[in-house]
């Protein structure tokens, strides 16, 4: 049932509306003329509101200008006689939802209402989608406003700024940095910044996805291609359209799939498994790594036509500790938005917690604050976070930067590579205080390679 405001001067056909509706289950408030319908918004906000459009002291375009200027955004439908309706015509160009010719029947009456109030329904729900895009934009806007981020900003801007092709094409990116630093974010923003920032952004973690799965994941499949292929599949490129293709982790991609990815990027076409049709690439591709690219080739690990393929734009994100104040700013916007999730007001930091925070290294980066700050809001019981409630351990934070206590077994009882590499990693892990993705930083090998080598030791 819904709230409606009629205004309309014929006092036989207000009467009658007035009725009808109020039968049906409405709440009805009914106006003789232009002023008294304006009086009556002051303390009565409608679901939505009839008008004539031809009253005796206000037109009624001019009452749905007034209502709109004033916040009102329900829907309007106006009544309108039959030699008229080129005014019901400009008084939708300026705000009307519908019209209604007189002599107005209820059946007809009762579709335009119900119509008008599935708008509502459409409008309501657009604006709190609306609400969260604009709240997530901001969880996921990159803070700081030392002279490293600033830099890198205005480069991912400039690349983010370039126009498409003759060919309808947007440039390869490639992101760097250690984990935690934000590529996700940074990729993000390029993509909101671009021409297609109402495409879709599809995200793809290549470390995450099974080596026997990845390439149907990213290309398709039709049906029948294998077993289990029941039915036709858009592949993730295909479904982003003409937005953005984020591949993180881009390093720990199978050196099978490079190939082909290859071929993508440089043809801009990509075939789904067992079809023979080949389907035009629309969508940007944004890469992004931790570890040396130049390193895996070397290690034969990452082609090197693919590397240089995808280091025709590069940006690298600046770790956290090289980023000065940077730290207490971006933890001040984290305190706000985890006390927002709490209801409640958010904790300042004390003087040493900001001292504690910028000596600290961070070796996880912003990852590493986030989880940080989550913890201190969370369990801290005073007026602000003082420097025990971010429970920073290890001095300084300053990761190692050698293996010195490492003793290889030389001479003793017959040993292999593996051996060594095992108790490599075990050691690099004991070093970093069990921070497995700082100890594979300092090994130079992915945090999967250390996994890989600790779980062997343990079988």
């Amino acid at each position: 049932m819904a709230d409606i405001l009629i205004i309309e001067d014929e006092e036989t056909l207000l009467a009658t509306l007035g009725l009808e509706l109020q039968r049906a289950g409405h709440t009805v408030v009914a106006a003789h003329d232009g002023a008294t319908g304006l009086k009556a918004v002051e303390t009565f906000e409608p679901s939505i509101a009839l008008v004539d459009i031809k009253l005796p002291d206000i037109d009624g375009v001019e009452i749905i200008e007034r209502f709109r200027k004033t916040g009102h955004d329900f829907p309007i439908v106006v009544m309108t006689a039959y030699g008229t309706v080129g005014g019901a015509v400009e008084a939708m160009r300026r705000g009307a939802t519908d019209y209604l010719q007189k002599p107005v029947g209820i059946d007809e009456l009762e579709i335009v209402i119900e119509r008008a109030l599935k708008h509502r329904q459409l409008f309501d729900r657009l604006k709190v989608f609306e609400r969260e895009r604009e709240r997530h934009g901001a969880e996921r806007s990159i803070i700081g406003s030392s002279s490293a981020i600033t830099r890198t900003l205005a480069l991912a801007d400039r690349m983010a700024a370039v126009p498409v092709d003759e060919r309808g094409r947007l440039p390869t990116v490639l992101l760097t940095g250690e984990t935690g630093t934000g590529k996700d974010l940074l990729a993000h923003r390029i993509h909101d910044l671009g021409p297609h920032r109402e495409s879709p952004f599809v995200q793809i973690n290549c470390s995450a996805l099974p080596g026997q799965l990845i390439e149907a994941e990213l290309f398709g499949h039709e049906r029948g291609a294998f077993t289990g292929a029941d039915e036709t599949r858009k592949g993730l490129f295909e479904a982003a359209d003409d937005g953005t293709v984020f591949l993180d982790e881009i390093g720990e991609m199978p050196m099978e799939l490079q190939a082909k990815l290859l071929l993508v990027l440089e043809n801009r076409t990509m075939r789904r498994i067992g079809d023979t049709r080949e389907r035009s690439l629309r969508a940007r591709v944004i890469a992004a790594t931790n570890v040396n690219l130049q390193q895996r080739v070397d290690d034969g690990r990452f082609r090197s036509d693919l590397m240089f393929r995808l280091q025709t734009l590069a940006i690298e994100l600046p770790p956290l500790r090289e980023r000065d104040d940077d730290v207490i700013l971006i933890a001040e916007h984290l305190i706000a938005q985890q006390a927002r999730r709490l209801h409640r007001e958010p904790p300042p930091l004390s003087a040493g917690a900001k001292d504690r925070m910028r000596r600290y290294a961070w070796p996880g980066n912003i990852r590493e604050l986030d989880n940080v700050i989550q913890r201190a809001v969370l369990l801290s019981d005073g007026d602000e976070i003082d420097e025990a409630d971010l429970n920073l351990s290890g001095g300084n934070g300053t990761p190692p930067t050698a293996l010195s206590d490492i003793r290889f077994p030389f001479g003793a009882q017959p040993f292999t590579l593996m051996d060594i590499e095992q108790l490599a990693a075990r050691q690099a892990v004991e070093a970093c205080d069990g921070n497995v993705s700082q100890a594979a930083r300092l090994l130079g090998i992915s945090r999967g390679a250390l996994r890989h080598r600790l779980e062997n030791e343990s079988k």
